[in-house]
Formats: structure tokens, C-alpha cells, sequence
């Protein structure tokens, strides 16, 4: 092929992948609908749409040869052929089975990109298993991978199967030879046909007109930030107009003072004053006419700066007006449905929760509300947290459920819903068992976050905070969903940077919401510019609630925290200046001078700050600080003024912190002296343990090692360690003997074990659990940061 046919084909092979990734988007959405079980109306137009989605994935993996993801569509269209015609049932394989599909279809898009290559063998077994469930007979045997245990599953389950299971009828006249099946919708009679019934909204093909067009998010991106730039011009410009104003009127001044001049002192009165200090008369003659010749000219000059000044005005606002409807349009182009993000999110639920044992629907509510396409891809990983924490630690499993009079399968819910002008209410939610203050506390001591003094004064409302500390986790051990104590604090991080707040709901055995308040949009915002101890500063609208003036004698000192009473309410105060740690100007203060103050307002905290002066409400842009600055305390960013000059942009959750601070005294910190920790690693592969071992010795870690769990438990009986890192399966005493012969032994029962292993199913998690394991990581999704962090975490 020429170098034109390559990149036609590489433009190609691009627009297929798009459109495959929607395609598989909504086949994924549907087979979470139907695992459901919704009534039979339901299941049948979800089965129509999925069916006519494999059937146009097919046909466009064949138009640029794809045959990898052909064959596999052709076998997905030929399964829910047969469901259409009642001739397939519910089992967990079939459910199993569908979705390691869709995985695969999802690798071989990933393998386009030069990613893994795609093993053809694990896909001839795929077609073959799909098959099996189209031919109406039960699937024999199940893909090896994540689905292995499924087969000591089946067997235990003797000869019934599933219990889901619903009898198959056999397909007639069936040729395994045609490529297209007698199935095909349009060949289904009126008596077949189901009506619709209502349902949750499964994500649809978005069809390509001519009125539209693909563009790179990165080029759209590019182009709003080309016109976000336009605003500072905006600004310069408003301000400019302002200039010629002032300018104007300092002419027009000139001029009254230079004709009130001429007028007040007449031709006889020069001559008067000439005559007595022997001035010649044609002298003070030429002064006259001076005053007169001024006179006329300044009022020219006056006109032609009312002139510019109008000009420049008209100028500005028509500028203005272009900028903002250029702005609004990309804004509008850039925000998108927040269904966009969600799509992911009921197979993702699914996954985890199966993982961990338990049962979970997903729902989504206000999924049609628009939002920032940059504030959505910020808060994709924190929902993920977020929801990965309610599978984790907020959910229970069915039996327990049970126990309590909950329904079997628990609800994970995230809604939206737009709040008043620029913001958006996100919420998080499970029906879950809720979060035990009692453990926050347990969990902040242990972490060294307070003091046992500290934790024991805490009230149930001030310990539930401390779980966005760093390092702060309820869970009993470290696993790839939980237990690391950073899930939360990356929320609150992610939420805060955007310019959001964070607050906490929960309810002993009723569940647990978080509620996120963001803007809807990014880069630019309303903000109050104000000045403390000589610095400017510019605070988002969005959160002052109010700005008032109050006498310097009104601060009042109660229990040693300064307060101020607006409208009958006390709120605390604190001078601006002060939160902020920038150094105090010398200012002579009157008991009886006013004060500005405005009140801010941050989660459930409200606090008043005392500023030197208000100077100006404006719409700024937003700035970032760099890489080398991506987290300055009390500082989100910088904001260009119509003059250039650029003004720091107050973090306000951060401030609420540093007012708190700003309060009392912190005691100088103590260090404990350094010292090298000591790792001990037991494995029996010779190729994993010189791995490890090279990978902590890389991070400064003084490592011995062990190749079994009598070899280490000899070791341990001989020398001291901070913590101990094993393997599971080993001969002579595996890796859940060894954690549980540790636990046992006095002296040896508080160290760190972390199982390192292959073993992934659930209940080979709680093994780890009941031993007494501090976290278990899987091979399959081993990195060397992962281990590390883990350890530096438990040392």
C-alpha cells in the first residue's frame, strides 16, 4: 500500500475503534440490565438491543477486517438470536460467559493500539463456549482465567446445575454452517414480537449525520482554552475604556479651571499687574491670548477624548458580548451528560462486588445533567474510590443482610442534581452497615494521627472526618480494592481542587452518603477580590455567603478563640492575614473603626475573616500553579487581571483548616530517630524471591530471605523483623500457617505480614483475613509501587 492508502486505513481503523467502543458500551450496559432478571417485556427488548448491537459491531469489524472481534460478535448475535426465541435460560456460565466476551472484544480493541497480542486459542474456546450456549445445551466446561473456579463450582452443584437454570428447548433446524442465522429480526412474525416496556436507559449508538462531526477532545480542549484566554483581553479592555473615562474627565476639568482662569481675571487686570512690576505690555497682551488659545484647544482635546472614550466603550462591550458567546458556545461543546462517565460503572459495581463475595445493583439518577467534560474526567477515579470503598467496606454480604431484614442484593447509587447557578450536588450512597466512629478513632490512633487522649475526647461528629486523613482505613487488611487509608483522601483532594467541598452522611446500619458540591464548569469563576496585610487575594463567590462591616470592639475572645455575632448568631472569626501565616503590618487600629468581613462557608463549617478592604466582585480566569507548585496549603491557583497582574486564588477548604490552625499552638514535633527497616521475604521461587528482594533492597530496605514457612519461622526465632513478606502455596508450611503461627507466637503477634500471591478468589482473601494477614496482593495485578507503598504504609 502508498503512503495515502496507509493513512486512510490508519483513519479508518480509528473512527472503527470509536464506534466499537459504543458499541460496547451498550452491550455491556444491557447484559447488566439482564443479569437483573427483569420481567419478561423487559428482558426481551433488551435482548433485541443487544442483539442489533453485536449485529453492527460484526459488520463493522468486518468492513476493516477484524476478523478476531468478527468471529466473536457473530457468536454473541447467534446467542441472542436463540434468547429472542426463548431458547436460552438464565445460569451464572451463560452471565459468565457473555461478559468475558465483552472483555474480549474490549482487549482486541486495546491489542489495535499495540497492546498485548490477542491469543487466538483463548478466542477459538470463547466462539466454541458461545456456541455450546446457542446450540441450547449447557456450556461444558468454562474459560480458564477468572471464571476457573467456576467449575469446582459446577461439579458441587451436581448434575442440576444453576439453580437459575431454565430449560432449554432444542433449536430446530439449525445449520451450524451458515454465517447469518434464521433468527434475524426481520424475519420475526407479529406473534413473536413483545411490546416495550419501561426501563433504565441502556447507553445507544450515537448515530453520524451530516450535521455531525468527530473532533479530538484534545483539539476542543485546545480551542476553549483559546478563548478562555480571550477573557484577560476582555478585561484589559474594559479596563482601557475605564482609563479614557477618567481621562475625560481630567480634560474636562483642565478646561472649566482654565475658562473660570481667563474669566476671573480680565485683560485690565493683567495690565494692572504688568504696570506695577514693570511687565511690558504686550507681554501680559500674549498671556491673554495664551489663556484663550488654551481654552480652545483643551476643549478639542476634550471632545476627541469623549470621542475615544465612547468609541473605546462601545469597543469594550462589543467585545465583551463576542467573547462571551464565543466562551458559552465552547463551554456548551465541552459539557456533556453525566451519564458519559456512568456507563462503566453497573459492570464495575458487578465485578467488585463478586469479587468480595457479595451482592450489588447499581442505580444512577439524574444522569442527564450536564457537566464540564474536564470536571468529569477529574472525578471519574474519585467516584471509583468512592464506589470501591462501598463494596469494600460499606456493603454487607447477603447472608448478613438476611440477618438484618435487608434485601439480599445491597444498592450503590450515585446521583447528581444541579444546584443554583454554577454547581452541582454529587452523591454517593449504600444501604450499607454504615461507618463505626468508634473504628475511625481505633484506626486515626493507630496511624499516629491523635493521641489516645485525643481519640477518647473525640465525639462521634468530629472522629468521622479523620477518614480522609492519608493512612487512616477501617479495613482489617490491605487488598487491590481496600484497606490502604488513601481512597478517601484522594476524593477530598481531587473534589478541593476543582474548587468543591466534601461532607459525610451515615447512619449505623442505614448506609453511608457522600455528598460533593463542584462547579459545573472550569477555568473560570466569579471571585471577590479582597486585600489583607498589603497582599491581594481573590476568594470564589460561590463560597462567601455574605459580607458585612462590624466595629473592631465587637470581635469578642471566648475560651481563647476570637468570635464575632451576625444577624443574632455567634461565628467564629479569624483575621485573613493570620490563617493565611503572612507576616503583620504595624496599623494604627481604632476600638471604634469598622472592620470588613466576609463570611465563608465550607461543608457543614461557617467562618467569618477580617480583611484590610473589599475592593472588587469580577469574573476571573483561572491559572494553574505548574508542576513544581501542584500543592500550595491555601492556594488553588492564580487569576490574570484585566491589568496582567496576576493574584493568588484562596483554596477555601484548605483555609477553613488553617483558621482552625490558626487558633492554637501547635507543640514543636518530635522525630523518632531513623534507622533501616528490616524486611524478611519467603518464597519458594527462586526467579519471585530474587524479584523482590532486589526491588526493597532498590528502596533502601535491609532484606533476608526464606524459602518456605519452616525456614522462616527459624529465622524469626533468631533475629528481629519490621515486617514479614510471603507467598501462600510452599511446601513444608505455606503462606496462611505461617501468618497464623506468627499471630501466635507473643512476641512475634503484632508484626506486619503481607501475603504476596497468585491465589485470587474470595475465599482465599478471607483465609488471608482469618490468619491474621495485614494485606494480600495478587500477582495478576502486582507493580512494584503497589508493594512498596503497602510496606512503607505497615512499617
Amino acid at each position: 500500500m502508498d503512503g495515502k492508502e496507509i493513512e486512510f486505513r490508519k483513519r479508518l481503523l480509528q473512527t472503527f475503534k470509536t464506534e466499537a467502543a459504543e458499541h460496547l458500551a451498550t452491550i455491556s450496559a444491557g447484559l447488566v440490565e439482564l443479569e437483573r432478571m427483569p420481567p419478561i417485556e423487559v428482558q426481551m427488548e433488551v435482548v433485541e438491543t443487544v442483539y442489533r448491537e453485536s449485529h453492527s459491531l460484526k459488520g463493522a469489524a468486518r468492513a476493516v477486517n477484524v476478523p478476531g472481534i468478527e468471529s466473536v460478535c457473530q457468536a454473541l448475535e447467534s446467542v441472542f438470536a436463540a434468547w429472542k426465541q426463548r431458547r436460552v435460560g438464565y445460569s451464572r456460565e451463560l452471565f459468565d460467559t457473555l461478559y468475558l466476551a465483552a472483555d474480549t472484544i474490549r482487549s482486541m480493541l486495546l491489542a489495535m493500539e499495540g497492546a498485548a497480542p490477542t491469543d487466538f486459542g483463548e478466542l477459538s474456546r470463547l466462539v466454541r463456549e458461545l456456541g455450546r450456549f446457542e446450540a441450547g445445551g449447557p456450556s461444558v466446561r468454562i474459560l480458564s482465567g477468572r471464571f476457573d473456579k467456576l467449575d469446582k463450582e459446577r461439579s458441587a452443584e451436581g448434575p442440576g446445575g444453576d439453580a437459575l437454570s431454565a430449560p432449554v428447548a432444542e433449536k430446530p433446524g439449525h445449520d451450524p454452517q451458515k454465517g447469518e442465522r434464521d433468527s434475524d429480526p426481520a424475519r420475526t412474525t407479529p406473534a413473536q414480537a413483545t411490546p416495550a416496556a419501561p426501563r433504565r436507559r441502556i447507553p445507544r449508538e450515537r448515530n453520524i449525520g451530516a450535521e455531525t462531526v468527530r473532533i479530538s477532545t484534545d483539539k476542543l480542549g485546545a480551542l476553549l482554552l483559546e478563548a478562555e484566554e480571550m477573557i484577560p483581553v476582555k478585561l484589559a479592555a474594559r479596563k482601557e475604556a475605564g482609563g479614557l473615562n477618567e481621562l475625560a474627565s481630567m480634560v474636562e476639568e483642565l478646561r472649566s479651571r482654565c475658562a473660570t482662569a481667563a474669566r476671573d481675571v480680565p485683560p485690565a487686570h493683567l495690565l494692572a499687574f504688568a504696570a506695577k512690576d514693570s511687565v511690558p505690555a504686550h507681554l501680559s497682551s500674549r498671556l491673554h491670548e495664551f489663556f484663550n488659545w488654551a481654552e480652545t484647544h483643551i476643549r478639542q482635546i476634550e471632545k476627541k477624548a469623549r470621542d475615544s472614550q465612547k468609541r473605546a466603550s462601545a469597543n469594550s462591550k462589543a467585545l465583551e458580548r463576542r467573547v462571551d458567546s464565543i466562551l458559552g458556545d465552547m463551554k456548551d461543546a465541552m459539557m456533556l451528560p453525566f451519564s458519559t462517565l456512568l456507563e462503566s460503572f453497573p459492570l464495575l459495581v458487578r465485578e467488585m462486588a463478586s469479587s468480595e463475595g457479595k451482592e450489588a445493583d447499581f442505580i444512577a439518577e439524574g444522569e442527564t445533567v450536564e457537566i464540564d467534560r474536564r470536571i468529569l474526567e477529574e472525578m471519574k477515579d474519585a467516584l471509583i474510590h468512592l464506589v470501591r470503598n462501598s463494596v469494600g467496606h460499606g456493603i454487607e454480604r447477603a447472608a448478613e443482610r438476611e440477618v438484618f431484614k435487608k434485601p439480599r442484593r445491597a444498592t450503590i447509587k450515585i446521583s447528581v442534581a444541579h444546584l443554583d447557578g454554577n454547581r452541582a450536588e454529587i452523591t454517593v450512597s449504600d444501604d450499607g452497615a454504615g461507618i463505626d466512629a468508634q473504628k475511625v478513632r481505633e484506626a486515626a490512633l493507630k496511624s499516629g494521627l491523635v493521641t489516645g487522649e485525643e481519640a477518647g475526647a473525640l465525639t462521634n461528629e468530629e472522629a468521622l472526618p479523620l477518614i480522609y486523613a492519608s493512612g487512616v482505613s477501617t479495613s482489617p487488611i490491605i487488598t487491590d480494592i481496600s484497606g490502604r487509608g488513601l481512597g478517601l483522601a484522594i476524593v477530598r483532594e481531587k473534589v478541593e481542587r476543582l474548587g468543591g467541598s466534601i461532607a459525610l452522611e451515615t447512619a449505623k446500619g442505614a448506609g453511608t452518603a457522600f455528598r460533593m458540591i463542584l462547579p459545573l464548569t472550569v477555568a473560570t469563576f466569579r471571585g471577590v477580590l479582597v486585600e489583607t496585610e498589603g497582599h491581594t487575594l481573590i476568594i470564589p463567590t460561590g463560597s462567601i455567603d455574605r459580607t458585612l462591616r462590624v466595629r473592631r470592639s465587637e470581635i469578642k475572645t471566648v475560651e481563647g478563640k476570637e468570635t464575632i455575632t451576625a444577624k443574632g448568631e455567634p461565628l467564629s472569626f479569624a483575621w485573613l492575614g493570620a490563617a493565611l501565616d503572612l507576616p503583620r503590618k504595624k496599623k494604627k487600629t481604632d476600638p471604634g473603626a469598622f472592620a470588613a468581613v466576609i463570611v465563608i462557608s465550607s461543608g457543614e463549617r461557617t467562618v467569618a475573616f477580617g480583611v484590610d478592604s473589599l475592593i472588587d466582585e469580577q469574573e476571573v480566569l483561572v491559572k494553574g500553579l505548574g508542576k513544581q507548585l501542584s500543592r500550595v496549603r491555601n492556594i488553588s491557583g492564580a487569576a490574570i487581571l484585566g491589568s496582567g497582574r496576576p493574584v493568588p486564588i484562596i483554596n477555601v477548604p484548605d483555609l477553613m483548616r488553617s483558621a482552625v490552625r490558626a487558633g492554637a499552638e501547635a507543640p514543636a514535633p518530635t522525630f523518632e530517630s531513623e534507622r533501616t527497616r528490616s524486611v524478611l521475604v519467603v518464597e519458594d521461587s527462586i526467579t519471585s524471591r530474587m524479584l523482590l528482594k532486589n526491588i526493597l533492597e532498590g528502596s533502601g530496605y535491609i532484606v533476608k530471605t526464606a524459602v518456605d514457612g519452616l525456614d522462616a519461622v527459624s529465622l524469626l526465632k533468631t533475629e528481629a523483623f519490621d515486617i514479614v513478606i510471603s507467598d501462600i502455596e510452599m511446601p513444608r508450611m505455606n503462606g496462611f500457617e505461617l501468618t497464623a503461627r506468627i499471630r501466635a507466637m507473643k512476641e512475634l503477634s503484632s508484626l506486619p505480614v503481607v501475603l504476596v500471591t497468585a491465589l485470587e478468589s474470595r475465599e482465599d482473601r478471607e483465609r488471608g483475613i482469618e490468619a491474621g494477614a495485614n494485606a494480600y496482593i495478587v500477582k495478576s495485578s502486582f507493580n512494584q509501587s503497589n508493594l512498596l507503598e503497602v510496606v512503607a504504609r505497615l512499617v
